[in-house]
């Protein structure tokens, strides 16, 4: 596994950028201020505030959000992973629920105009298909048209207006759950694994600002929390795990943008460095959300703290996307570029 510095124009072989500079840093500072205003992690604490809703989902659309990676030709914005793993790293500091990704992936995939033009203006949703035994569990908006099912070796996407769907209760406040017994026959498929890597990509780079949201939450805490006359941040046990928690960002970030920009410049050794991306990712961002809860105290784990949310929030999209076994299995048989 190999970790890069994101310093500022750090060049490989003359062309690959690994710090988000000049438009690129725009797209996430639009992101940014749009994603926290549209979908604050506060909504969470309200009741029936999973997934995106009809509104939200046509403002997104309205935006341009779902088609930032679809080339310019079918409608979408033409931009690159690097843009993609941006605005999700965004999204992620929101808790921002799966269904958003899963309808950013399905603009990607279908070829059919009409449904590629729904879909990047949030007409119709998709949710995200996760195989359940002999049956799939579905997260995501229960008005969902479609659902979105992603393998190592294609996608697909299925229509599921008017299947009848259990609901299921889930652990994490972002997102809803129902299974399904069995799937129709597939509308539209996507061979290979180019949907897979933009899936793989986003859930990452939402898990590293579900990291960063962690660290900056307990730092800002510190240095107003007082126990013994002192501020709890002049402890050395809350610094050293602020610390560590600030290695993990970092290691984490650096190789999302390592991975993303592989992407972009479609390098041989993409795939490899999009999984030791995820597993980093994966590492911070339950780690940090737990340390979190715990430099908390006592109102770390109480309901309407904002903690837990992204303790629940991480567990999820760590085991979406590429889970520990599978991808150490992958990293352990990779072989990089010079």
């Amino acid at each position: 596994m190999v970790v890069h510095s994101p310093a500022k124009c750090l060049r490989i072989q003359d062309r690959m950028y690994l710090a988000p500079d000049g438009e690129e840093a725009e797209i996430a500072a639009a992101a940014s201020d749009f994603l926290a205003g549209a979908m604050p992690i506060d909504r969470l604490h309200s009741a029936g505030s999973a997934d995106m809703s009809a509104e939200l989902r046509a403002l997104m659309g309205e935006m341009g959000w779902f088609a930032l990676a679809v080339p310019e030709d079918k409608g979408g914005s033409g931009l690159s992973p690097v843009e993609h793993a941006l605005f999700f790293r965004e999204a992620g500091r929101q808790c921002a629920p799966v269904d958003l990704l899963a309808q950013s992936l399905a603009a990607n995939l279908t070829q059919d105009a009409g449904l590629r033009a729904a879909l990047n203006s949030g007409e119709v949703g998709v949710g995200l298909l996760v195989a359940d035994g002999d049956q799939f569990r579905l997260l995501g908006s229960g008005d969902a048209a479609w659902g979105l099912l992603v393998t190592d070796d294609h996608a697909a996407l299925y229509p599921i207006a008017g299947i009848a769907l259990t609901p299921r209760p889930s652990l994490d406040p972002a997102n809803s759950m129902r299974l399904l017994g069995a799937l129709p026959e597939a509308a539209h498929l996507a061979q290979g694994d180019q949907i897979g890597q933009l899936g793989q990509l986003g859930a990452a780079a939402m898990l590293v600002g579900l990291a960063e949201a962690a660290l900056d939450l307990i730092v800002d805490y510190a240095k107003v929390r007082e126990t013994f006359g002192r501020k709890i941040g002049s402890w050395q046990a809350v610094r050293h795990t602020c610390a560590d928690m600030a290695v993990r960002v970092e290691a984490a970030r650096s190789q999302l943008w390592y991975a993303a920009a592989a992407m972009k410049e479609l390098r041989g050794d993409a795939a490899a460095h999009l999984d030791a991306a995820k597993h980093l990712a994966n590492q911070a961002a339950v780690a940090n959300a737990d340390s979190n809860i715990q430099l908390h105290g006592g109102i770390g784990v109480t309901d309407e703290h904002n903690a837990h949310l992204l303790l629940k929030h991480a567990m999820l999209l760590s085991r979406l996307f590429g889970g520990k076994r599978s991808l150490l299995g992958r990293l352990l048989h990779a072989e990089l570029e010079d």
